[in-house]
């Protein structure tokens, strides 16, 4: 049986919500530099990431709720963030008070993440069947999002979704 994770993070202007999280870190079992580490993961596809927005957007649009648009600055974050994750193994939440400081004109900003979902299907619904998940896709009060995914060197996928509002 593969083993999956979910997490949710929420800020509001600078002040923490707890929305739920599940933190977990994992190790890598071989004993590689990073280096090597950092050449065995490997980015998913753009049509991927597309793909997880689609469906993101759908969930919203069913329930009344508009559309995200892609977004450079927290699209970045979520690069970054996820990449780490795929060559460290540590299954936790950035900090998000970044984003206020390097993404203008925000007053809000929340993060998915996940681990062990290979499809975007299978992780926009998990997503959605978690209460904080769930509330960070339909959050009105965000416009913009970056997602990601990339595989680690044991072809897990790790997965993120930063917003912003």
């Amino acid at each position: 049986m593969r083993t999956t994770f979910l997490g949710a993070a929420l800020l509001v202007a600078g002040l923490a919500l707890p929305v739920s999280a599940h933190a977990v870190t994992r190790h890598d079992p071989a004993d590689r530099g990073a280096a090597d580490r950092a050449a065995a993961v490997h980015s998913r596809s753009t049509h991927w990431q597309d793909r997880v927005l689609e469906l993101t957007n759908r969930r919203r649009h069913a329930h009344g709720v508009r559309p995200l648009k892609a977004g450079t600055c927290p699209d970045h974050f979520a690069e970054t963030w996820t990449r780490h994750m795929a060559l460290t193994h540590d299954f936790e939440h950035q900090s998000l008070t970044p984003f206020f400081k390097r993404c203008q004109g925000i007053h809000t900003a929340g993060e998915n993440i996940a681990y062990g979902y290979e499809t975007p299907g299978a992780l926009v619904s998990a997503w959605m069947h978690s209460k904080g998940h769930r509330e960070n896709i339909l959050n009105p009060h965000f416009h913009r999002i970056g997602v990601a995914g990339w595989r680690d060197s044991g072809g897990t996928t790790y997965a993120t979704q930063d917003f912003v509002g």
